[in-house]
């Protein structure tokens, strides 16, 4: 377990330690190109949503009041190495490359990754820990992840940012979530988001949020997303399934989302305004059939709040709680160690 910044208005990530599935893995040829790989891609991908958890905790929800994210990847073929990438300046003019499935290398030097194209470089990178997913940057910003799948219809191979490379962009780019929200909005309108439903588990030394973001649709360029900020004495879970519901988004302070939420909703024909019926992110993109999922929601919420007595078996639960009591970095660890004992 690390824990970075620590103590009293600072962004916190803990690392939990947790079982690894090993998965079934293709061998590519050294030095494959792109085009094999997203073949081999094509035919193999299947998002892993059953892989990851993500708890995330609200200033005064925390003991000694600060924010908290974390994030268990249950994976055989991520990458283990970490590195602590620099502050950099850039030359105006420069470009900035991005990379296939950068969670895999090998090292910070492995011949075989893949370019997928460039962006324009900024000025200035900022200084943050790299990982399989990146974790935190010098500003105290800190992500978690959890893959969230999403109706297969979404998912769009023509953009360029998968969502590792997403969590670096955002790292180099940002200083605090709200930021981080606004880059990843611009990257992926103008260079497309090309992953499964992701949910991002945002954390600055003030304010957490909870983002999720799917693929724009086959073919197309872009991305369809929602954040809701939590309540300062909140914490939430991600379990592999998307859980944004209702979006208020006349009130920008605690809600966001991308321009076309409604309208893609609309055109894939999975929404109707004239319906009547509310529009809930989750299940215009998703589903909540995944019990292994709600399981796992039910579980961390309840031992968080038992005082709101949640019923394991139903299929929403609230976005977040307030906890019964505040809480620690080893009582998160022992939310990631838990096995439904006494359930």
């Amino acid at each position: 377990m690390a824990r970075f910044s620590v103590g009293r208005g600072s962004a916190a990530f803990v690392f939990p330690l947790g079982l690894i599935i090993t998965l079934a893995a293709v061998t590519l040829p050294p030095h494959s190109t792109l085009a094999q790989r997203q073949e081999v891609a094509t035919a193999e991908d299947r998002p892993c949503t059953e892989c990851c958890t993500s708890l995330l905790v609200g200033k005064e929800a925390s003991v000694d009041g600060s924010t908290m994210t974390s994030h268990s990847c249950d994976s055989g073929t991520d990458r283990t190495w970490i590195s602590l990438e620099p502050r950099k300046q850039h030359e105006p003019g420069s470009m900035a490359p991005l990379w296939y499935q950068p969670k895999r290398t090998t090292g910070p030097n492995d011949p075989d990754r893949v370019p997928v194209g460039e962006i324009p470089q900024v000025a200035e990178t900022y200084k943050f820990m790299d990982a399989a997913y990146p974790v935190m940057n010098e500003h105290q910003l800190a992500i978690g992840e959890t893959t969230t799948g999403g109706k297969r219809e979404l998912r769009s191979t023509d953009g360029l940012i998968d969502a590792p490379e997403l969590y670096r962009l955002v790292l180099e780019r940002a200083t605090n979530a709200r930021e981080a929200i606004r880059v990843a909005d611009e990257l992926t309108r103008e260079y497309g988001y090309n992953d499964w439903g992701e949910c991002f588990t945002f954390a600055d030394p003030e304010e957490v949020w909870f983002f999720e973001i799917l693929g724009p649709g086959q073919g197309k360029i872009g991305a369809v997303w929602a954040a809701v900020r939590l309540p300062d004495d909140h914490i939430a879970v991600s379990a592999n399934s998307h859980r944004i519901l209702e979006l208020d988004l006349g009130d920008p302070d605690h809600y966001m989302a991308s321009e076309n939420v409604h309208s893609l909703a609309e055109e894939m024909g999975w929404w109707d305004p004239e319906s009547g019926d509310a529009f809930r992110f989750a299940y215009a993109y998703a589903d909540r059939n995944s019990l292994y999922s709600r399981r796992r929601e039910w579980r961390a919420l309840s031992l968080l709040a038992p005082s709101l007595g949640l019923d394991p078996n139903s299929e929403i639960y609230p976005l977040s709680v307030k906890p019964d009591e505040r809480v620690t970095v080893p009582d998160l660890l022992s939310i990631f160690r838990d096995y439904y004992v006494d359930t």
